[in-house]
């Protein structure tokens, strides 16, 4: 179950009160993480692909609002970090749980991307790699190893296709390396501090490490926001719009929208249909530009019906 607002607000309160540091294995802490600390997210995914970093540092786009899981059954997840780079896509999936579907469901949104791609593409051979790195706050597969790599292979290990992949990370295992006190590889290091709340251990594992120390300053920044509870906004934002859309979807009788999925059954619907929903919208207090989003008017469109 997703955690609310209200707790996280409490986490947030609690750890700050203790002098300690909100941790990154919340996902908006996580999605900060890579979003605003370009080194670590570079090195880290370099690390765990071989991808080289330079390449990543320099063509490195952001893709998360590109790729909005649209099925029901997906609850209008997005991904916890989308972006590419010449030649590949990269979707990180931060999972805190182990549920029945977990698999499934990240395996879908692989599934969407690749499909997207293919849609795009001049030709199959010029699509780029898609890479899903799955990072488990639990013991996975019951492996102990820290990473596993999966491809379609046949039974001699012949690989089918190199044009994806799913990197699987212990952290539990990581971590517990870490409690014992072990030696940690770079990378581990780099997985591990999303873990830590205590500010001494995390300047400790940070100290002289130029992706470490960005990471570092980020979560003591985050920590110390007064606006850090606004990062669970969006979660929350997207959550009413989609109610939102949905009521206006049934009293207008848009079945195939709601079957298809919100944001599929918004494109396919007609003009005045996604005036009304836009209409809706702005009563709630929905910026422009996010209207124009979920329902593809332009911003004049949408200044014509204030």
């Amino acid at each position: 179950m997703a955690i609310t607002k209200k707790r996280f607000e409490e986490i947030v309160k609690d750890l700050r009160r203790k002098g300690e540091i909100v941790p990154a294995t919340y996902d908006c802490i996580y999605k900060a993480i890579m979003r605003n600390c370009p080194k670590y997210r570079a090195d880290t995914t370099s690390k765990l692909t071989s991808v080289s970093k330079e390449l990543i540092l320099n063509t490195y786009k952001e893709m998360n609002t590109e790729y909005v899981i649209d099925n029901v059954l997906e609850k209008g997840k997005v991904s916890d970090v989308l972006f590419k780079t010449k030649g590949y896509v990269f979707n990180f999936e931060f999972n805190n749980r182990k549920w029945n579907g977990l698999i499934e469901r990240n395996d879908a949104y692989l599934g969407k991307i690749k499909n997207d791609l293919i849609r795009k593409a001049k030709s199959y051979a010029s699509m780029p790699k898609v890479i899903q790195i799955n990072i488990n706050n639990f013991y996975c597969f019951l492996n102990k190893e820290n990473l596993l790599e999966f491809k379609s292979r046949d039974k001699y290990g012949i690989i089918e296709s190199d044009k994806w992949g799913k990197i699987y990370v212990n952290l539990k295992l990581i971590r517990e390396k870490y409690d014992r006190g072990l030696e940690l590889t770079k990378l581990e290091k780099e997985l591990v501090i999303l873990t830590l709340t205590k500010v001494d251990e995390i300047e400790k594992i940070a100290e002289g490490d130029v992706e470490l120390m960005e990471v570092a300053n980020e979560l003591k920044r985050l920590t110390n926001d007064a606006y850090t509870i606004g990062l669970y906004d969006e979660e929350e934002e997207r959550r009413r719009i989609e109610n939102s859309i949905k009521i206006t979807a049934k009293k207008q009788g848009l079945k195939q929208g709601l079957k298809q999925g919100v944001k599929q059954g918004i494109k396919q619907g007609a003009s005045n249909e996604k005036k009304s929903i836009a209409k809706n919208l702005l009563k709630d207090g929905l910026p422009i530009p996010k209207v124009c989003e979920y329902t593809g008017l332009s911003k004049s469109q949408i200044a014509r019906l204030m």
